[in-house]
């Protein structure tokens, strides 16, 4: 069984491609690879959900039982070839909407830990679904392979306890993570 890209809501991936599009028209992109785009070569692909996840769950040592929902997130494609992210997020009647399109080192990594993961002989055997985790108090983000028989936690590059691209089981991940967190300053003490 391949790595399984889920299906976003129904119309989502058209709502962020129209966006996209609409963007591009007024000239409303401020990074420089989506700006450069011609509006005609970009695309959306690889829909997958993100999850959040808050230092005090780390430091509690979570799991992804600990995870929250935050939305999708889709690679937008110029020629084929990933440039940058859309990711929607709850909007005030509880739909997805288009939150922000990024074009930060998480998009090259992301697609760079996809082409590592796809040759896993595990993901053949057991199939898993892509997700995203995002840890923004330590800057960590995360490939999420989910099965139901176990999970898998992908470093994306840059990643403060390193293993950038390494499939690692939940476990290992959180435990390294909570370590990285109360040695570092991230954590505040209480007065």
């Amino acid at each position: 069984m391949p790595l399984h890209v889920p299906e976003p809501p129904h119309g989502q991936a058209d709502q962020v491609k129209s966006k996209l599009h609409r963007f591009a028209d007024e000239g409303r992109f401020t990074g420089k690879a989506l700006r450069g785009a011609r509006k005609e070569q970009l695309d959306v692909s690889t829909p997958h959900q993100v999850f959040t996840m808050g230092l005090d769950d780390v430091l509690a040592g979570g799991g992804v039982d600990r995870t929250q929902p935050a939305g999708w997130r889709y690679l937008i494609e110029d020629s084929g070839q990933p440039i940058a992210s859309a990711e929607t997020s709850a909007g005030p009647e509880g739909t997805q909407e288009v939150s922000k399109f990024t074009e930060g080192p998480f998009v090259a990594a992301t697609d760079k830990a996809m082409k590592i993961v796809r040759r896993l002989p595990k993901l053949a055997a057991a199939g898993f679904e892509l997700r995203l985790l995002r840890i923004p108090a330590v800057y960590q983000m995360a490939l999420w392979l989910h099965s139901a028989e176990e999970d898998l936690l992908v470093p994306l590059e840059p990643s403060p306890i390193g293993k950038e691209g390494k499939a690692m089981p939940a476990g290992e991940f959180f435990s390294d993570l909570a370590e990285l967190a109360r040695a570092t300053s991230f954590r505040t003490e209480p007065n």
